[in-house]
């Protein structure tokens, strides 16, 4: 995937793709200015509101599931069919950070270029974040979601990727 990059920079490449591996799905959750824009436009442009929000809520699954599988294969050992069970455990598990993340930029409005920017303000809305009951069970809602997203289309995704990037 990143062949003869130094360590350094297939960590750094990892760190970034993490940072923002969470706007991918995020995206999802401005379906809400659907229903603030709604009033707004007459009938002849609502029909381009739901283009427009359609376009980007595939354009944000596409793009998550599509960044997940990269690192599902480079958890996968070369040559092995299937997935692994280490394998699946860890893409939950990333799924479930994701979640949190979502609701870190949706409710505490935490963006992703904090962490190079405020890193002291991404701690207190994490631990804020933390001490909340009903945003943690958000959370663990969105992770699911992600998860269930995730494997019920990679293997679609990938298809659709292989038939795209044929060489």
């Amino acid at each position: 995937m990143i062949k003869g990059h130094s360590v350094f920079a297939k960590a750094l490449y990892g760190f970034i793709w993490f940072v923002f591996l969470p706007n991918t799905i995020y995206i999802l959750t401005d379906i809400t200015h659907l229903f603030e824009d709604w009033p707004k436009v007459d009938n002849l442009f609502r029909g381009i509101l739901i283009i427009q929000y359609g376009l980007f809520s595939i354009v944000g699954i596409i793009t998550f599931v599509a960044a997940i599988y990269f690192f599902q294969k480079l958890l996968q050992e070369k040559g092995r069919k299937g997935i692994r069970p280490t394998t699946i455990i860890a893409i939950c598990i990333l799924n479930f950070i994701v979640g949190f993340a979502v609701v870190l930029g949706g409710i505490e409005r935490t963006n992703s270029w904090h962490i190079f920017t405020h890193p002291s303000r991404v701690l207190e809305d994490s631990l804020d974040l933390f001490y909340s009951q009903e945003l943690l069970m958000l959370s663990l809602a969105i992770g699911a979601f992600a998860n269930l997203t995730y494997f019920i289309m990679a293997e679609t995704v990938a298809t659709w990727g292989k038939k795209f990037f044929k060489k």
